[in-house]
């Protein structure tokens, strides 16, 4: 903080000078008015203000010299080493006047007037460039040093100039005739730097305004005065014009010696004494305690916070030993450990070591501690920084729960549990017992947060994880892993009947309903157990043998548990190759679409066909459908592999189109598919990008795709109608139908599954369960295709109840599209034959 300062006298006296200099100058403009001093008296008085003005000179020299702390340090040092070459110079211009004993040589106005030139063009020229240097804030005593000595070899050289060979100089003083030109055009020389110094004052005002500006310019103004007055001097040397010179440039030196003294010494100490003010300041609001202490531990300082850290007032602390933060056992070792740092001592930065203080009131309070050192007149001083750590030890507790922690349910995460499965494992190598790892998946989750919310979900989940834990043993850990799997430990088993009771206690506690927003909601789980050593020797191995057991449960009707067998592996690792398999055979474009007829039950015409999906791997040959459709929906490659299914029938009803047989093809759609909100998008894309006409693509898909979430479906299904396209509901009478949603959808088509045909005629319970549907598509206007036909009876049956369409292969395998084609040419009924069968392709087929 730089304080700022007025200095109302200096000024007015600097501006009453100057207004002074005008009516003097007139005054001593013509010789007419000006006053010759008697001689002996000018000579005195002309001594006295000439050693006067090299006092001040020096003074100058002195201040900037030993400058501290200065913005300007380096500018203010080279200031200095000129006025000392300035005051110098004006000693020998003293001591050459005429009237003084002969310095060396014989005095004469030649020899004082050189004198007096060479001083004021170096004191002009020394202000001016101190006016315009930049910030220089540091110079070195090398460089004062030689800054220095070139000084003194500038002033000798003026000085064996002007003692030994003024004579060889051009003329400066005529005695009886007065100022030479020469001399005159020195002084407005020097009158022309002291104006420049000026003019870069005013323009550097603001980079120079805290340095006495206005001090600085009062010296240029008043030298360039003093300047004027010797060019007017008369005939003789020691008249008016020569003495209000001198009185003006000893003005000049006062004013330079105040704006010196500010910058090279007031400016520093005020700094100094800010900045003590400022460390004080510091000192009492650091929140942090401060010790000073000598090399005995006797503490010689503390700061107010060190009260709150101990308990002890500042005051109370001064005097006593810094061991009286320790325990009583502790003191003795810290005494050698002390004298050890002050014996080589180094600094220490926090967060290095953890104590623990003993308070006044006896508690012990964890700080960390921070070191420095210095000596004072040979003596060694350390200052201790101490901080509470109490805040930051409960933040990185709270850090470290937060890491292994479950958010929600406050349960182990998978970090933790993985921990203690390998503690459980190790001590479990070395006793001999078994270790049981249990997988728990939530059944109906996801039905429970899209029924009530993410925030019931919640509830349920916390709840979940109270009842399980309520079950196990205090050594037993139960671990969230994230969204609805959980992980249960059991150490320590004597035989697998330990960890099959728990499984068992656990799945019943799950099944009694959850009271969550004031309604019972129901949610059992699926577990999966593997055993140590049985099944795996390693955390990572038992974890996901255990989660394929989970999903074996899962597959085997939910609420149940599974145990891991060497099965399942096996399985898991033939999905794996399949899924890689089929990966590649789509990149390279070795699947194929296959179609099956179908055909019309009354006149035995192709109507349509059905899109299937055929895989011959070259290692794995042929691969059923049933096979890897449920890999490719559980590895997410059923979106990548359900676009090439489209765009190819799309490409293949166009090609028929445009062959003039148009024919109508089906095309299965999977969940995951209508789970994509760009489907009607998507489905108008292909159709442009391949030329295929709505009109021909039917989209079939199954009960279940479209009763579990009938609200979007119905959205979906909508905007392909709206394209075009024909919507056709497989698989009908084998899920939980609803005749509401039945209603609501689009559906053109029902499609009787193969599991009833396969009954027909014998099985009673099929027929009726067939004649239904028939009836009830019929009752809706709805076109029916009954699938696995194999047999004419079962076709006889369709005839009679009224199916329009079957499919089977009573008729024909799925085949190739060149082979469809050519069948259907070799039943397209003959123009001049009215009595053969019509082809009838307006409707739809399935893919």
């Amino acid at each position: 903080m730089q304080q700022e300062h007025s200095h109302p006298y200096q000024n007015a006296i600097g501006w009453t000078l100057l207004v002074l200099a005008v009516p003097l100058l007139w005054w001593v403009s013509h010789p007419v008015r000006q006053i010759v001093i008697e001689p002996m008296t000018f000579v005195f008085w002309h001594s006295v203000i000439e050693l006067f003005a090299v006092v001040v000179a020096m003074l100058v020299f002195v201040t900037g010299y030993r400058a501290i702390l200065s913005a300007r340090k380096g500018a203010v040092v080279l200031l200095g080493v000129a006025f000392f070459g300035v005051g110098l110079l004006d000693f020998l211009h003293t001591m050459s006047y005429a009237g003084m004993p002969d310095a060396v040589t014989a005095n004469s106005p030649q020899k004082s007037i050189f004198f007096w030139l060479a001083a004021r063009i170096l004191a002009a020229t020394a202000l001016l460039v101190y006016a315009m240097l930049p910030t220089v804030p540091e110079i070195t005593k090398q460089k004062k040093r030689l800054a220095l000595a070139l000084m003194l070899a500038v002033v000798g050289l003026l000085g064996y100039v002007g003692l030994y060979r003024q004579d060889d100089m051009p003329a400066l003083f005529i005695q009886g005739t007065g100022l030479t030109p020469l001399k005159i055009g020195l002084e407005w020389l020097i009158v022309t730097l002291n104006l420049a110094t000026i003019t870069v004052l005013w323009h550097r005002r603001e980079q120079l305004a805290h340095e006495c500006l206005m001090a600085l310019g009062f010296a240029a103004a008043l030298s360039a005065v003093s300047e004027l007055f010797f060019t007017m001097l008369g005939v003789i040397d020691k008249d008016g014009a020569n003495a209000l010179g001198h009185l003006y440039k000893v003005a000049a030196y006062l004013y330079l010696f105040h704006a010196t003294f500010n910058e090279a010494l007031r400016r520093p100490l005020e700094r100094l004494e800010v900045q003590s003010l400022r460390e004080s300041v510091t000192l009492n609001a650091a929140p942090d305690g401060v010790l000073w202490v000598d090399d005995t531990g006797r503490i010689l300082m503390a700061n107010p916070a060190t009260e709150t850290l101990t308990g002890y007032s500042a005051a109370e602390l001064l005097g006593q030993n810094v061991d009286i933060f320790l325990p009583e056992h502790l003191r003795a070792r810290h005494a050698q450990s002390m004298r050890g740092y002050f014996m080589a001592p180094q600094s220490r930065a926090m967060g290095l070591m953890d104590l623990k203080l003993l308070r006044r009131d006896g508690r012990l309070l964890p700080v960390d501690i921070s070191l420095g050192h210095w000596d004072d007149e040979g003596t060694p001083h350390a200052i201790a920084y101490v901080r509470d750590l109490t805040e930051r030890k409960k933040f990185e507790e709270a850090l470290r729960h937060q890491a292994t922690h479950d958010e929600l349910t406050g349960l182990p995460n998978r970090w933790l549990f993985r921990l203690h499965l390998g503690q459980a494992l190790a001590r479990a190598g070395r006793t001999g017992q078994r270790v049981a790892v249990l997988f728990l998946d939530l059944d109906y989750f996801k039905t429970v947060n899209d029924s009530f919310g993410h925030a019931t979900g919640d509830a349920l989940l916390v709840q979940v994880g109270s009842r399980i834990s309520s079950a196990l043993r205090e050594n037993d850990t139960l671990a969230r892993l994230g969204g609805d799997e959980f992980a249960i430990l059991l150490s320590d088993l004597a035989d697998v009947d330990e960890a099959v009771n728990v499984a068992a206690k656990l799945l019943t506690s799950l099944q009694a309903s959850y009271r969550l927003q004031n309604q019972d909601v129901y949610s059992s789980g699926s577990l999966g157990l593997a055993f140590y050593p049985d099944d795996a020797q390693d955390s990572d191995t038992l974890l996901r043998y255990a989660d394929m057991a989970m999903y074996q449960a899962k597959q085997s009707g939910r609420g149940a548990y599974a145990c891991y067998s060497m099965d399942m592996d096996r399985r898991v690792h033939e999905d794996m190759r399949l899924h890689t398999g089929l990966k590649e055979a789509l990149a390279q474009g070795i699947l194929e679409l296959h179609y099956q007829p179908q055909v019309d039950v009354e006149s035995g015409a192709i109507v349509g066909a059905e899109a299937l999906l055929r895989w011959r791997d070259p290692e794995l040959g042929d691969v059923s459908p049933a096979r890897f459709i449920p890999v490719a929906e559980a590895t997410g490659l059923i979106l990548p592999l359900s676009d090439w299914v489209l765009d190819t029938a799309c490409q293949q009803i166009a090609a028929w189109t445009q062959a003039g047989t148009p024919l109508r093809v089906a095309v299965n759609f999977s969940a995951q598919q209508f789970r994509q909100r760009d489907l009607p998008d998507m489905v108008r894309a292909a159709l442009e990008r391949t030329g295929a006409q709505a009109e021909w693509l039917d989209i079939e898909i199954t009960e279940s795709v479209a009763m579990t979430q009938p609200e979007q479906a119905g959205e979906q299904l909508h905007a392909l109608v709206a394209l075009g396209c024909r919507v056709v509901l497989d698989d009908f009478g084998t899920g939980y139908s609803s005749l509401a949603y039945l209603k609501a959808l689009p559906v053109s088509k029902l499609k009787i599954d193969k599991s009833f045909m396969d009954g027909i005629p014998d099985d009673a319970g099929d027929a009726t369960i067939s004649r239904a549907i028939i009836a009830l598509a019929h009752s809706l206007g709805m076109t029916l295709v009954a699938e696995g036909v194999e047999t004419d009876d079962q076709l006889a049956f369709l005839r009679q109840y009224g199916c329009e369409v079957y499919q089977g292969w009573l008729f024909a395998k799925a085949m190739k599209a060149r082979d469809l084609t050519a069948l259907m040419l070799k039943s397209r009924p003959s123009d001049t034959d009215p009595n053969a069968p019509q082809w009838a392709p307006d409707f739809p087929v399935c893919l």
